[in-house]
C-alpha cells in the first residue's frame, strides 16, 4: 500500500508539479528591495557541487505590472553597470554569448541571427541557440527549448520568422518544463580528465567543466529568476558546471524553465543599494584577476529591470500602437502631404565645454500643388461620368462643383510649391540659426544645392534668403546642377554618377492593389458619401488608381492656399482614413526601399563634407535640398529611430516606416559640437529628425543624444557599403 502511495505521489508531481520555491537554509540571505523584486545572496560550502560558492539571485515577481524585464544590445560592448545606471535600473545581469553566434532581436529589430556556421576546428557558436528567452518589454516572459532538434539552418530560419518582439537565444537548456535536461548536456559517464581534453569551446568542455555562471529561469507561479555565480576564485567561489547549475535551481528554486548563458568572465550582476558603490555590481567578475567588484567585461547584451509606473501591463505591440495613432490624428494620417510641425523643440544642452560649429543638412522641399495630375482628374473624371448617370449623391454634387472651380487654375500649377511651402523654409532656417548660433558666427560658410525640380529650387531660395537674414555675417552659396545630383536626387534615371550595387530583394510578396484589396475588401464602401452605386462609379478602374489619388486628393488640400481650399475632411472617418494612410505607406515602401542603394551617396557626401570641414576647422553647414523619397531612403540607410528594422510580415511594417515622418519640408540635421577653445575632446554629433531628436539605436551615446562623430562616421560607412558594391 505505501508503495503504491508512493508511485501514485511520483505521478501526481509529474502532471502537475510543484510551483517555484523560495531558497532557505545555512549560507543563504534574503533583502526585499522592491514590492515585487527580491534578491537573495548564497555564500558558503554548497551541498549540490561540494564546494565554496557565492550566488547572487534576483527574483522578480512577473504578475506585478510596476516592474518589467528589458533586453538591451550595445554594439560597441559595455559594462554591466552602464545598462544599469543608463537606465535606472533595479537590477542588471550580463546576457547572451558572442552576436555572431546567437540571435538578437530588440524592440523589434532583429540585430544577429546567427550569421556564423563555422564548423569545428575553431571555436564552434553553433550550439548557442539551443534555448530562447522572449519578452515583450513589460511582463510578459517565456524561455523556450525552441532549437531542440534543429539545424542550425532550420534555427536560424525559425527565429527569423518569429513575430516576438524581443528574442535572446542562448544554451544549455537547463531545466525544459521541470525536466532538468542540462544535468545531462555533458554525458555523466565522461570523466573529468576526458572532458579537460577537449577544446575549449567544445560544448562538452563549455559546460562540463566549473566556471562562474550566469542564468535564467521562470517558475511554474509566473517568477523571473536572474542567477549569478561566482567562479575562479579558489576555496571562495569555485564556480559551476551546467549539471551542477541544473541541480542547484531544481534543488532551491524548482523553475518550470531555466537556460543557461554566457558566464566565465562575462558573469556580472548589478543590484540597486548593493554591491560597490559607484557601479553597485554585488558580484566578483574575474576579469581583472582581482577578487574586486571592478573586473567587468564588456558585452554587447544584457537584462535588465525597470521600473514602469503606471504603464500597461501587457502593452500593445508596437504596430498597433503606431494605428492608434494615426486613427486619432489625422494630421499623421496625412503621411507624405502632412504640413510641417513650425513650432520649436526642446533639445538636450550641449555637455559642458562644448559648442555647435556645423550643420550637415538634407531637406524636402516645402508644400506644394498636387505632383501629379491625376490627383485631381481622376476624382474629377469619375465625378462627371457619374454625374451624367445620376449617380451622385448631394455631397458628390458639391465636391464635383468644387474642383471644377479648383481645376480652371489648378490645372496649370500641378506640382508648384505654395506660399505655405516658403514659409515652412524659411521658419527652419530661422529656427537652425537661433538654435544653434555659434555655427554662423563670422566667417562661417553655408553652402546649399538643390534637386532640378523647381519646387526644391525654390525651396532652397527661401532657406538661404532666411539665413541671410537671420545670420548675416555667414558667407551664403547657391546652386543647382548635374554635379550636385548624387548629393540632392540620386536616384533620378539620368544621373551619370548613380552607385551601382547587389538587386535589392522586397520583403512582401503581395502588390499594393493586393495590399489594398486585403486590407479594405470592402474597399467600394469608402466611396458612399460621394456616389449612390460606387462599384459603378469605380467601373473598370484599378482599385489602387482610383484610392491612391482619392487618398492624395483628401490628404494635400491642407498644403494649398486657403482661398483655394475647399471641405474634404468629412468624406472619411478616421479609421477608413488610417487604412489609406495604411496603404499608401506599403505602396511608398515598395517604391522607396530600392532607393537605399542610390541614396546612400547622400550619406557619403554628408560624412565626406562634415569630415573637410572639421578637418579646416571652418563653420557654417552643407544643405541639401530633394525630395520626400530621399527623406525616407536616407531614415532607412542611417537607421534613424530604427527605420532601418523591415519586420518579417508586411502589416507589421508600420513599426518603423512611416511616411508621416518625411512631412512637407521634412529635414535630416546632423549638429557637429566641438569643444571650446581651449578645451580637449571628441568631435560630438547630434541627429534631428524635422527638428526633433532623433537616435541611432546601434550606437552607444556619449551622453543624452550626443554620438561620438568617430564612431557615428564608422556606422554610416558600413551601412552605406552594405547597399553599394563600391
Amino acid at each position: 500500500m505505501r508503495k503504491l502511495n508512493l508511485a501514485l505521489l511520483l505521478i501526481i508531481l509529474a502532471v502537475f508539479p510543484l510551483a517555484g520555491q523560495r531558497p532557505e537554509g545555512p549560507g543563504w540571505s534574503m533583502e526585499k528591495i522592491t514590492p515585487a523584486v527580491t534578491y537573495y545572496t548564497f555564500s558558503g560550502h554548497d551541498d549540490v557541487s561540494d564546494a565554496p560558492q557565492q550566488v547572487y539571485v534576483i527574483d522578480q515577481d512577473l504578475s506585478d505590472p510596476h516592474y518589467a524585464l528589458r533586453f538591451s544590445y550595445s554594439p560597441d560592448n559595455v559594462p554591466t553597470s552602464d545598462v544599469f545606471l543608463r537606465n535606472n535600473a533595479v537590477a542588471a545581469m550580463n546576457a547572451g554569448y558572442e552576436a555572431s553566434s546567437i540571435v538578437i532581436k530588440v524592440n523589434c529589430y532583429l540585430r544577429s541571427c546567427m550569421p556564423k556556421n563555422t564548423v569545428f576546428d575553431n571555436p564552434v557558436p553553433n550550439w548557442k541557440s539551443e534555448g530562447a528567452v522572449y519578452t515583450d518589454g513589460m511582463q510578459n516572459v517565456r524561455i523556450s527549448f525552441d532549437g531542440k532538434g534543429k539545424s542550425i539552418e532550420e534555427q536560424r530560419a525559425f527565429y527569423f520568422a518569429s513575430h516576438e518582439s524581443n528574442i535572446l537565444t542562448s544554451a544549455p537548456m537547463l531545466i525544459d518544463n521541470f525536466d532538468p535536461v542540462g544535468a545531462t548536456f555533458v554525458d555523466p559517464g565522461l570523466s573529468a580528465a576526458e572532458i579537460k581534453s577537449r577544446h575549449y569551446e567544445d560544448p562538452i568542455r563549455h559546460q562540463g567543466v566549473r566556471h562562474p555562471r550566469t542564468a535564467v529561469a521562470k517558475t511554474a507561479d509566473n517568477h523571473l529568476i536572474l542567477i549569478a555565480v561566482d567562479g575562479r576564485w579558489k576555496g571562495v567561489a569555485e564556480g559551476m558546471s551546467a549539471r551542477e547549475l541544473t541541480q542547484f535551481l531544481v534543488k532551491y528554486f524548482n523553475p518550470q524553465y531555466a537556460l543557461n548563458m554566457d558566464g566565465g568572465g562575462s558573469t556580472t550582476m548589478c543590484v540597486r543599494g548593493f554591491g560597490d558603490p559607484a557601479t553597485h555590481v554585488v558580484n566578483y567578475p574575474t576579469d581583472n584577476k582581482t577578487y574586486d567588484h571592478a573586473g567587468e567585461r564588456l558585452r554587447d547584451t544584457h537584462f535588465y529591470i525597470v521600473e514602469v509606473g503606471d504603464e500597461p501591463a501587457v502593452p500593445e505591440k508596437r504596430s498597433e500602437r503606431v494605428m492608434d495613432a494615426v486613427r486619432a490624428d489625422r494630421t499623421l494620417a496625412a503621411g507624405l502631404d502632412r504640413l510641417y510641425d513650425m513650432t520649436p523643440k526642446r533639445l538636450t544642452p550641449a555637455p559642458k565645454g562644448y559648442e555647435p560649429v556645423y550643420i550637415s543638412h538634407y531637406g524636402r522641399h516645402g508644400s506644394r500643388y498636387a505632383y501629379n495630375a491625376k490627383t485631381y482628374s481622376l476624382p474629377l473624371e469619375m465625378l462627371r461620368e457619374a454625374a451624367g448617370k445620376d449617380n451622385l449623391t448631394a455631397r458628390g454634387e458639391k465636391l464635383l462643383a468644387d474642383l471644377e472651380a479648383f481645376w480652371k487654375e489648378g490645372k496649370y500649377k500641378v506640382g508648384d510649391l505654395t506660399p505655405l511651402g516658403w514659409k515652412q523654409h524659411e521658419w527652419i532656417a530661422k529656427n537652425m540659426i537661433n538654435s544653434f548660433p555659434t555655427a554662423f558666427k563670422k566667417g562661417s560658410r553655408v553652402d546649399a544645392c538643390s534637386s532640378a525640380a523647381i519646387r526644391s529650387i525654390v525651396s532652397m531660395a527661401s532657406f538661404v534668403s532666411s539665413v541671410s537674414k537671420n545670420a548675416p555675417a555667414a558667407q551664403v552659396y547657391a546652386h543647382e546642377g548635374e554635379l550636385d545630383i548624387q548629393a540632392t536626387r540620386p536616384n533620378m534615371g539620368k544621373n551619370p554618377f548613380r552607385y551601382k550595387g547587389p538587386d535589392t530583394y522586397f520583403p512582401y510578396p503581395e502588390s499594393s492593389r493586393d495590399f489594398l484589396i486585403r486590407l479594405i475588401p470592402d474597399y467600394p464602401s469608402l466611396l458612399k458619401p460621394l456616389f449612390k452605386d460606387p462599384v459603378a462609379a469605380i467601373g473598370s478602374r484599378d482599385p489602387y488608381d482610383v484610392f491612391f489619388y482619392y487618398y492624395m486628393l483628401i490628404v494635400g488640400i491642407p498644403s494649398i492656399p486657403e482661398e483655394e481650399q475647399f471641405e474634404v475632411n468629412d468624406l472619411l472617418t478616421g479609421e477608413q482614413l488610417a487604412l489609406l494612410w495604411e496603404f499608401d505607406n506599403y505602396e511608398r515602401f515598395r517604391e522607396y526601399q530600392p532607393y537605399r542603394l542610390p541614396c546612400s551617396s547622400v550619406v557619403d557626401d554628408m560624412v565626406a563634407k562634415a569630415s573637410k570641414r572639421l578637418e579646416e576647422g571652418s563653420r557654417g553647414a552643407d544643405l541639401r535640398f530633394g525630395h520626400d523619397h530621399v527623406v525616407m531612403a536616407l531614415l532607412m540607410i542611417m537607421d534613424i529611430n530604427g527605420a532601418g528594422y523591415i519586420p518579417p510580415r508586411a502589416d507589421d511594417l508600420v513599426q518603423s516606416f512611416q511616411t508621416y515622418n518625411s512631412p512637407k519640408a521634412a529635414n535630416i540635421q546632423m549638429v557637429f559640437y566641438k569643444p571650446k577653445r581651449g578645451k580637449k575632446g571628441d568631435v560630438l554629433v547630434k541627429v534631428l529628425l524635422n527638428g526633433s531628436e532623433a537616435s541611432i539605436d546601434a550606437l552607444p551615446t556619449y551622453s543624452g543624444p550626443y554620438y561620438k562623430w568617430d564612431a557615428l562616421k564608422a556606422f554610416l560607412t558600413a551601412r552605406t557599403d552594405s547597399f553599394v558594391t563600391r
